[in-house]
């Protein structure tokens, strides 16, 4: 399986998008916020109620959002990525498949949360830190 950098790079190559898909099939999937949440459920071995516990998400909202009956905001995202304890580039695959945007290394709040994603702070320790740098925090 080829991984993003590969792909980016044969598309980049490719004179023919009919010929790269045809080509890269196996490796192109469409996936749903839903589906990829599930993915990294099962990955990082983390029962779903105990993600939503540390994502201090209300269960229903919680469990709304990983089955995909729920649409959520960025910060609700971002809250179930500390809960998940994802890296940044699953953090940051979360909010592009969700279409939320991403996180903005020139954006100071974005790089406080980035900060705090890699170095594996809980979500409350990156509360604290937005408000003593002054950034709004999650609402919990």
């Amino acid at each position: 399986m080829k991984n993003t950098d590969q792909l980016m790079a044969e598309i980049k190559k490719s004179t023919e998008i009919k010929n790269f898909l045809a080509e890269n099939n196996e490796d192109i999937k469409n996936l749903t916020l839903s589906e990829y949440l599930n993915i990294l459920i099962d990955k990082k071995q983390v029962p779903k109620g105990e993600v939503i516990k540390k994502a201090e998400l209300n269960y229903t909202y919680g469990y709304q959002m990983i089955n995909g009956t729920r649409k959520p905001t960025k910060d609700k995202l971002l809250q179930l990525c500390f809960g998940l304890g994802t890296t940044v580039e699953e953090a940051n695959r979360i909010l592009l498949i969700a279409d939320a945007g991403g996180l903005y290394s020139k954006n100071r709040r974005d790089c406080i949360i980035i900060f705090a994603l890699d170095k594996g702070l809980s979500l409350d320790e990156t509360n604290e830190l937005l408000y003593e740098l002054g950034e709004k925090v999650f609402e919990l």
